[in-house]
């Protein structure tokens, strides 16, 4: 698949997979995919997300970006970028992780809040920025108001983002959002609603897709496609 920035502005939708344990990502892996979500993003601060990367990577090939999120130090980097991470997304802005990030040649969507922390992060070589936690911060009006003096800047607002925000989001200039229990429901518990999760998937894929478009790349946003690698061995 093409480099990140493209694909968030051909998807528009980051599906997060969050959970108490991984033995469910598979399963709603495979619903998102169905309906048409190519972008997913398995957060390092579920047990077994390691193995659930490389598992989807396997299974979903070049048809699928299998990022790792919560990526917070060095070491996650590399823990990500070994189980086959396509791309890592941080909740915050490390320095550190981006340096060791672009070591690897792995794009980073970066977390940050305030204008100066995205800006921050852009100038550090992000592919794109994630806006969080949006909803907590002031929603669509939060992010026309950070925009305006960052245009250049590509922005991911996340957290809290529902389905009926998604338009709102894209219209006001991001470049996609992310979603995770708004989107995900009960489908990563014991016994949650699969067929639930596929209806909601269709729903903010609809969404997403009146938004496509097809950017041209950027540079620090190319991908590592290969299969897992152990460049630490």
């Amino acid at each position: 698949m093409k480099d990140l920035r493209a694909a968030l502005a051909e998807h528009r939708l980051v599906a997060i997979l969050r959970a108490s344990d991984a033995s469910r990502f598979a399963d709603a892996a495979m619903v998102l995919h169905a309906a048409g979500v190519r972008l997913l993003e398995a957060t390092l601060t579920t047990p077994g997300a390691p193995a659930a990367i490389t598992a989807l990577r396997l299974a979903l090939g070049e048809d699928a970006l299998i990022g790792a999120g919560s990526v917070r130090e060095p070491s996650d980097v590399d823990t990500a970028v070994d189980a086959g991470a396509a791309y890592l997304i941080t909740p915050t802005v490390n320095p550190a992780v981006l340096e060791r990030a672009a070591e690897l040649a792995t794009p980073v969507v970066c977390g940050a809040l305030t204008p100066t922390e995205i800006d921050q992060a852009w100038r550090l070589g992000a592919a794109a920025v994630k806006v969080f936690p949006i909803a907590a911060a002031g929603g669509v009006a939060y992010l026309r108001a950070v925009r305006a003096p960052l245009p250049d800047v590509p922005l991911v607002p996340t957290g809290g983002v529902h389905l009926a925000d998604v338009e709102s989001y894209l219209r006001s200039g991001a470049i996609a959002v992310a979603a995770a229990t708004p989107l995900l429901g009960d489908a990563l518990s014991p016994g949650g609603s699969l067929p639930d999760l596929a209806t909601r998937a269709g729903e903010f894929v609809a969404a997403a897709s009146r938004f496509t478009t097809v950017q041209p790349p950027l540079s620090q946003g190319k991908m590592r496609l290969g299969a897992p690698n152990s460049h630490l061995s």
